[in-house]
C-alpha cells in the first residue's frame, strides 16, 4: 500500500475533519519547515542547487492506521473499555486487515490497546490504582526532566520557540480537542529540551495513557497550573518549573481519583 493511504479514518474516526485529497487520498500534512538562518546563495545558472533539507518519507499504512486509531482513543471517540471490531476498523479506515493488526499491535505496546489472543482488542480501561501508579511515576519523571529542559533552554534562542508555542494553549479553547493537543505539543516539544530521549518518551506515553481520562477534569486549574509552568521558564527558573508540575500533578491526581467511580477500583 503507498503512502498516500486512503484514509477515511479521517471522516469515520474524526467527525469528518481533515483534507482529503482528490481521489481519496489522504493529505497527510506535515509540520511547517523551519527557516535557514544562513543567507540563500542562488547558484549560477545550470548549476544545481544545495541539498539543504532532507527528503521527507510519507507515511506509511501502519503508521497511518496507528496515528488515526491512537487520536480517537485520547479524544474519546474510542473510549476505555470498548472492543476493536477489527472488521469494522478495517470498513472505516479502507485498509486490510494487515497494516490494522500491525497497528493494534503497536498500540498495546503503548498500553492504549488490550489484546487478548483470539478474543480481540479493547480500548485499555484503568482502574484506580493504575491512576495512582501512572500519577506516581509522572510526578517522578515529569520533576526531573522539566527541571533539565529549562535550564537547557536559558538563554538559547529554543526558549522563545518553546514559549511561543504556550500562546497556542491561550488561543484554544481550553476544553476541545484542539486546546488539549496545544497542551500535548507544548510539553512534547518542552521534555524534548531536556537531553533525556528515553525519559521523554516514558513520559508521553505515561500523559497519553491517563489524558483521555482529563476530558472530565477541571481544565481552570490545569489552566493556572501551566501559566505558571511558562512563567518559571520565562524566568529560567529550572527549579520552580518543577515545584509547578509536581504541584499540578498532585492536585489532577486527586481531582481525577475523586471523579472515577468506585466500580473500577480493583
Amino acid at each position: 500500500m503507498s503512502g498516500t493511504l486512503v484514509l477515511r479514518a479521517a471522516r469515520a474516526l474524526h467527525g469528518g475533519s481533515g483534507r482529503v485529497a482528490p481521489h481519496g487520498r489522504a493529505c497527510i500534512q506535515y509540520p511547517a519547515m523551519s527557516t535557514i538562518d544562513s543567507p540563500t546563495v542562488i547558484p549560477p545558472v545550470g548549476m544545481p542547487r544545495p541539498q539543504f533539507l532532507p527528503a521527507v518519507e510519507p507515511l506509511s499504512a501502519e503508521d497511518a492506521v496507528t496515528s488515526a486509531l491512537r487520536d480517537a482513543i485520547l479524544s474519546g471517540k474510542l473510549m476505555p473499555g470498548e472492543r476493536l471490531a477489527q472488521a469494522e476498523l478495517a470498513r472505516q479506515l479502507g485498509v486490510s486487515r494487515i497494516p490494522l493488526r500491525d497497528a493494534l499491535r503497536r498500540l498495546g505496546e503503548e498500553a492504549l490497546v488490550r489484546i487478548d489472543g483470539r478474543r480481540g482488542a479493547w480500548v485499555t480501561a484503568l482502574s484506580k490504582r493504575d491512576i495512582a501508579e501512572i500519577y506516581e511515576l509522572r510526578i517522578m519523571l515529569e520533576g526531573r526532566c522539566i527541571r533539565y529542559a529549562v535550564q537547557n533552554l536559558s538563554g538559547h534562542q529554543e526558549q522563545a520557540a518553546v514559549l511561543e508555542l504556550s500562546k497556542h494553549m491561550d488561543s484554544s479553547d481550553r476544553d476541545d480537542p484542539a486546546g488539549r493537543e496545544a497542551r500535548r505539543r507544548f510539553y512534547d516539544v518542552l521534555y524534548s529540551h531536556s537531553g533525556r530521549p528515553r525519559m521523554h518518551r516514558l513520559i508521553m506515553q505515561l500523559r497519553d495513557n491517563v489524558g483521555r481520562y482529563h476530558l472530565i477534569q477541571d481544565t481552570d486549574l490545569a489552566h493556572a497550573a501551566h501559566s505558571e509552568v511558562r512563567h518559571c521558564i520565562m524566568r529560567g527558573d529550572a527549579d520552580g518549573a518543577a515545584r509547578a508540575v509536581k504541584a499540578h500533578l498532585e492536585e489532577a491526581r486527586e481531582d481525577l481519583l475523586a471523579t472515577m467511580s468506585e466500580e473500577t477500583l480493583q
